[in-house]
């Protein structure tokens, strides 16, 4: 029966997850109470995860919440034990339980979705791992921020109904427990308003007409334009790069803008994850506003306590060569997340080297700039859009490593810019 469904919402995808969006409303709200809808929600994330991924997978993955559930809770008490008498054996035991915790997330990332481990489990387990970028990151944050104390409650029917809330669940955007708690348990959600159903319905329309009208029609356009890369004009190949970065931001924020207006519908304010990257003037503002969720994340988790244990150990007067080592780190991590290939690190440590060369330039700026040639560098619009221009044009080359294999990436590179 479940092979038959599969099979149906294999070939019709937009229709049938359209039919699954509305019986999911329809029941959503015949329930009154939060913990009922919350059971819900996390029964109907467990059927989507099941029709559009792999059984055996989300059973695992329902298996991993629960362990990661208990695993939180007991931090959380023994956080607050640990703040009533401060025993070192028990602060022992709480960084245990959080490297434990976190052992079992990113192991369970780093069987199911790289190849180079994946094909050494059972072939009955080399299945679909459908949304395991995203969940993995949502275990880490509520097992770290359990054990910073952050998080002072954790309630079952809702972890494991914002682990497996279906909008997010495949693609993001990456939510944070506290904010997606707080939505479960405010009035606001408890009905279909009219807002709610204005913007949930427009910015899904709008993500729609990103994804399906605008990248895939411009993918299909770069198709027939450059049926051969290698045989193609060094003009028409800047063309085919920049429209490549067309296609790969509306691809993305459409994704984002249906997931956000699935989640208005439900009552529930996804975080944004995309504004207006390619406007930017340098990296650091395209990285702020692009895929926000993920590089917010990486911040918060990974970039600022490296930088924090690398202050500790250097000291603070070697700032150039810390945010250098935290931003390779951070990006090359931003490569290795979206794919396993050698050109996903490389497209991150290329952005990370962006990222360190724009805080050195950044920073000769303020320190031997005048006042007056640093209000002309801010106002000036000429400044402004070539500034612009320059980010877009370091960025689409970058999508040449995403996009390629890092051989043949080399290849069209050197045939642009020779």
């Amino acid at each position: 029966m479940i092979n038959s469904i599969r099979l149906f919402t294999r070939f019709l995808p937009v229709h049938t997850i359209v039919i699954f969006t509305f019986l999911g409303l329809l029941f959503f709200y015949i329930l009154k109470e939060r913990k009922a809808r919350e059971m819900f929600l996390a029964f109907w994330g467990f059927v989507f995860a099941c029709l559009y991924g792999s059984f055996k997978f989300t059973i695992l993955t329902l298996m991993i919440t629960i362990a990661v559930y208990y695993l939180s809770k007991l931090l959380i008490s023994l956080k607050k034990d640990v703040e009533k008498i401060c025993v070192g054996q028990d602060k022992s035991a709480i960084k245990v339980i959080l490297v434990m915790g976190l052992m079992v997330s990113l192991g369970t990332l780093l069987l199911f979705k790289y190849p180079m481990l994946k094909t050494k489990l059972p072939i009955s387990m080399q299945v679909k791992a459908l949304g395991i970028s995203y969940f993995t990151f949502k275990f880490m944050h509520v097992l770290i921020d359990s054990y910073r104390g952050r998080i002072k409650e954790l309630n079952i029917s809702t972890f494991i109904a914002f682990i497996f809330f279906f909008p997010t669940f495949s693609a993001g955007p990456i939510d944070r427990y506290t904010r997606f708690a707080k939505d479960s348990s405010s009035q606001n959600s408890m009905r279909l308003g009219a807002d709610s159903i204005n913007i949930g319905i427009t910015r899904i329309i709008l993500g729609l007409f990103k994804k399906f009208i605008i990248a895939d029609k411009t993918g299909i356009w770069i198709a027939r334009l450059a049926p051969n890369i290698f045989d193609t004009s060094r003009p028409m190949l800047w063309l085919i790069v920049f429209m490549y970065s067309i296609r790969i931001y509306y691809d993305f924020s459409g994704y984002s803008d249906i997931a956000i207006g699935l989640g208005r519908l439900f009552g529930f304010k996804v975080p944004e994850n995309f504004n207006k990257p390619y406007l930017k003037s340098n990296i650091v503002l395209f990285w702020q506003n692009w895929h926000m969720t993920l590089t917010s994340w990486l911040r918060e988790y990974l970039f600022m306590p490296i930088g924090k244990l690398l202050i500790g150990s250097l000291g603070s007067g070697h700032t150039w060569f810390i945010n250098s080592i935290c931003q390779l780190i951070t990006m090359a991590t931003v490569g290795i997340w979206h794919g396993s290939t050698y050109s996903f690190l490389i497209w991150g440590i290329y952005h990370g080297i962006g990222l360190s060369l724009y805080r050195i330039y950044s920073d000769l700026i303020k320190k031997y700039s005048t006042e007056s040639f640093a209000e002309f560098l801010n106002k000036s619009k000429v400044i402004r859009y070539g500034s612009v221009t320059m980010t877009f044009i370091y960025v689409s080359i970058g999508w040449v490593f995403f996009s390629f294999k890092w051989d043949m990436a080399i290849k069209i590179i050197c045939k642009l810019i020779r």
